[in-house]
């Protein structure tokens, strides 16, 4: 649309199809018309300061401006003013972004008359210069500040007995709020022994920063049914070094649940996952507030909870009740599926292992009955028709808007959300493509202008919509289409450009059924257009009558017959490209967006793209993915896209040969490969990367012979093949040489388990890996995941040969550990040197399989630990590694490796192993003594 094209934009789902109307129709639509803002923003003091100062006027002129609004027209004192600040009328028109902030701050204050009560804000008795706590001769610590009828804080009144002299000098101590931004939970369950009440707390750290430590206390309370909690807001430092530290601030912050269990803490007794889920099946899991975070001068702090806090629950489920009977649909009791959609993902169906059954279920009470008034909130901006009602659809665009900022608010105001210690922040529901149930929880404020508050939400949409509105000015009208593309679309495009489902890695529909159920609730009655597209309890799945529906790879919805399943999502692919090769122009161009680690997948889609007629004419591998995604930062995810550009191919295309094929692509890819290297593109990125080019060759054919098999094909999976090991080889060449030189392809200087072990050295260290990029590395080397871990013995799958701090690990759930935009569930990781301990490593066996040279690294290793010079030196002549250049550079290669990742103990044996090999020499040595 920037580039003055005209658009047409298609989604099955009213999610997504939402999600285009306010980032494409309008954004173009409303491009550069302003209205009148509401004579109640106009005002509103906090409002009008921040749109006059960005509209560049200066403190001192806004205070004066400010003074004057309000009145429709401007006496002659106000337009004295206007033409001093050279201001019009025209100035107190703005933009839909300026707008959507004004009514976003008007439902937050609808809402707040409803909710304060359930968020009530505390005082403490402090000094604000410098800052401090000023203890007090009571009690009560924390005094609760009054409310106004519209809900707002009245904390003038608890200083009412200062004077304004008293309260002019910062140094003097005065009642200060401190409005809570987030209260912290933890899920409970009646220890099978004793029948005392069990926190589920997977670490008990609330912060721990360089200079902030603070850590939940608890201890049995004296009829040992349960726990008191108490705060350390001092933790100390325990330990000389680093690992001492870490060690210390593992035990300290020691929860009562790990992947073993639950430890109940008055008794010591175990309760096992399998108990635990019994108990959550049966509704027998209870929530315990355990602290609350209040914003403070200096920052974030944290305090008990109170007496009223923990006693808000009569209150909540009467106003829940009421708010619930008011919305169209009623309560949230749309089901959540246990079928799992596919053996590399959960999607939602984890949730129900734990007595999740419904969308109800997702959210707390209050978290529900703030997402319920503040749709009730959004409603009645149209309903008391507070805008004017006109046919331009400014209205609507502005309560769309709302609502997703009311998605944004949702996703921070669910039981799955937790809280980052690091960050000092509530982590978004969506930390993965999967919803697991956390054992604690962090529940944000609506009213809080902080992170997971409200007006964050609207905030974020009013930033985008300046973005786009400036983007969009000159573009022309889009279409958009809420349909499947196989039927709703027709006539002729000159570019398409998709970004198909990722085989099975995500489950959309599912996840997006999040956000549906409230979206539906909030927008019903806005339009015809949007009622009907949320008029089903839940998002569009796939339709067996009809054929036609969500496009996914999911067994769970056929029975859990994979085979089905992926025969459906093969064919549907080819019939979306099919639909693509009618719609597209001869010259036209197919875009085809892709970013998945799954060799499957990746098969699929060639397929279904030569299936239907293209040929692949260009590639670029894109980084589109955000770096600072939860995704990203705790897992293998691909930071690039592969964008194939696709032509139709000759219709009169000829079979070829393999041999002229591969030749072809060997051509192609090498100088691509310098290219992508030299870019700093690595890991899997960097072997998808190189799959455009090398596709070029291969899709010029409608078909391709094997020379060598009269009658055979080269399938796409054979031809992906080739080109993965020509990218291994050439990393693997990069490697040994220190990034100096490569391999020719076709040449294999290591056997496949060493050039395994060096790929995933590489990218990963000895740490966790996801099993998605490691099943890809596994298949480029002709193995598979299982014969590295139990032929070879060099992988240890997640949580068997993992040290991994529980406090800081992203395991935050159910136990399970899978990575589904990765390709395969679970994690993998490098067994250390000195962890292979099976007899036969590095030995011939009597299957006659050729030993790794990985293992030959490993096994000199552990003599040379031992101390055994006469079996070092037999092992060297025996498998003849004192002429071997490649031994020698693989040593060099892993002491790089070692260094950088810190192994000082590793680097240190090879670097004398190494230094003993110069010393010796190529010729077979009698025993010597070792240093």
């Amino acid at each position: 649309m920037r580039l003055g094209c005209e658009v047409t934009a298609v989604d099955i789902n009213p999610v997504a199809w939402l999600i285009l109307k306010c980032t494409l129709e309008y954004p173009q639509k409303f491009a550069g018309q302003r209205k009148r803002l509401p004579e109640f923003a106009l005002a509103d003091t906090e409002f009008m300061t921040a749109y006059l100062k960005a509209k560049g006027l200066q403190p001192a002129d806004i205070a004066q401006y400010v003074g004057c609004m309000g009145r429709t027209t401007p006496d002659r004192q106000q337009g004295d003013l206007f033409a001093r600040l050279h201001l019009t009328e025209e100035d107190l028109e703005a933009d839909l972004a300026w707008h959507v902030r004004a009514w976003g701050l008007w439902v937050l204050k609808q809402a707040r008359t409803h909710l304060a009560h359930f968020y009530p804000t505390y005082a403490e008795y402090c000094r604000l210069k410098p800052y401090a706590r000023v203890e007090l001769d009571t009690d009560e610590p924390l005094k609760l500040v009054p409310v106004s009828d519209d809900g707002e804080p009245q904390i003038d009144l608890l200083n009412a007995g200062f004077d304004r002299t008293y309260l002019e000098s910062e140094a003097n101590p005065r009642w200060i709020a401190k409005p809570t931004v987030a209260y912290l939970w933890a899920r409970t369950v009646k220890c099978k022994a004793c029948r005392a009440t069990v926190p589920l707390l997977k670490t008990r750290w609330l912060v721990k920063k360089d200079n902030k430590r603070v850590l939940l206390t608890m201890t049995p309370n004296s009829e040992r049914t349960g726990v008191v909690f108490g705060l350390d807001r001092n933790a100390k430092v325990v330990g000389g070094n680093a690992a001492q530290k870490r060690e210390s601030d593992k035990r300290q912050g020691s929860g009562t649940i790990s992947r073993a269990g639950a430890t109940c803490p008055c008794c010591g007794t175990i309760m096992t996952m399998t108990d635990i889920q019994l108990e959550a099946r049966a509704g027998r899991i209870g929530e315990e507030l355990v602290a609350a975070v209040t914003d403070g001068p200096s920052g974030k702090e944290y305090r008990e909870v109170t007496f009223l806090e923990r006693s808000l629950g009569s209150d909540v489920d009467e106003a829940l009740a009421k708010a619930f009977a008011a919305l169209p649909f009623g309560e949230l009791q749309e089901p959540i599926s246990a079928e799992r959609p596919s053996p590399n993902t959960r999607g939602v169906s984890g949730l129900t292992r734990y007595g999740v059954t419904t969308w109800s279920n997702v959210f707390s009470r209050r978290q529900r009955l703030a997402i319920a008034s503040l749709s009730l909130a959004q409603r009645s901006v149209r309903e008391h028709q507070l805008f004017p009602r006109d046919s331009t659809g400014w209205g609507e665009a502005i309560c769309c808007y709302l609502a997703c900022a009311l998605s944004r608010f949702a996703d921070r105001a669910s039981v799955i959300a937790t809280w980052q210690s690091g960050a000092e922040q509530i982590n978004h529901t969506f930390a993965k493509f999967v919803l697991q149930l956390p054992w604690d929880f962090a529940e944000s404020n609506p009213l809080a202008d902080s992170s997971g508050g409200f007006l964050q939400g609207v905030e974020w949409v009013s930033r985008f919509l300046v973005h786009s509105l400036n983007a969009t000015s000159c573009a022309p009208a889009p279409t958009l289409i809420r349909e499947s593309a196989i039927t709703a679309v027709s006539g002729k495009f000159d570019q398409i450009v998709t970004d198909p489902p990722y085989y099975d890695a995500i489950p959309y529909s599912d996840l997006m059924d999040f956000f549906y159920v409230w979206l539906r609730r909030t927008l019903e009655g806005l339009s015809g257009s949007m009622s009907n597209a949320f008029s089903e309890p839940l998002g569009p799945k796939w339709d067996r009558d009809k054929g036609d529906g969500e496009l996914v790879d999911q067994p769970g919805r056929f029975e859990n017959d994979v085979a089905r399943s992926r025969q459906i999502y093969e064919s549907g692919m080819a019939v979306v490209f099919r639909k693509c090769y009618d719609c597209l122009a001869d010259a036209g161009r197919l875009v085809v967006v892709f970013a998945n680690k799954s060799p499957d997948a990746w098969e699929a889609l060639v397929a279904a793209l030569i299936r239907s007629g293209f040929t692949v004419d260009g590639s670029w591998p894109i980084q589109t993915e955000r770096a600072a995604r939860t995704n990203a930062l705790t897992s293998a995810t691909l930071a690039s896209s592969i964008w194939l550009v696709c032509r139709k191919r000759d219709p009169l295309a000829r079979a070829g040969w393999d041999t002229q094929v591969l030749k072809e692509m060997e051509s192609n890819i090498t100088t691509k490969l310098r290219e992508f290297w030299d870019a700093g593109i690595r890991g899997p990125d960097f072997i998808w990367a190189a799959t455009g080019p090398a596709l070029e060759a291969y899709s010029r054919y409608p078909a391709v012979k094997k020379a060598s098999e009269p009658g055979a094909l080269m399938s796409v999976a054979d031809f992906l093949g080739h080109v993965r090991r020509i990218v291994v080889d050439f990393v693997v060449g990069r490697v040994l040489s220190h990034g100096e030189s490569e391999p020719t392809p076709g040449d294999h200087p290591l056997d496949d388990v060493t050039t395994y072990y060096l790929l995933h050295r590489n990218d990963f260290g000895l740490k966790e890996a996801p099993a998605g990029p490691c099943i890809l590395y596994a298949v480029s080397c002709a193995l598979s995941e299982r014969e590295l871990a139990d032929q070879y013995e060099l992988l240890a799958r997640g949580g068997d040969a993992a040290d991994v701090d529980d406090a800081d690990s992203d395991d935050d759930g159910d136990g399970d550990t899978e990575e589904t935009s990765s390709g395969g569930g679970g994690k993998y990781k490098l067994k250390d040197w000195r962890n292979r301990k099976h007899r036969s490593l590095g030995m011939e066996t009597t299957s006659g399989r050729a030993i790794p040279l990985i293992d030959q690294v490993h096994k000199l290793m552990q003599l040379w630990v031992a101390g055994d010079v006469v079996k070092v030196n037999e092992y060297l002549d025996s498998r003849a590694l004192r002429r071997s250049q490649v031994f020698a550079q693989l040593i060099q290669a892993l002491i790089e490796k070692s260094r950088a990742e810190g192994c000082s103990e590793e680097c240190s044996i090879l670097e004398r192993l190494q230094n003993y090999l110069r010393t010796v020499g190529s010729v077979a040595q009698t025993a010597l003594g070792l240093e």
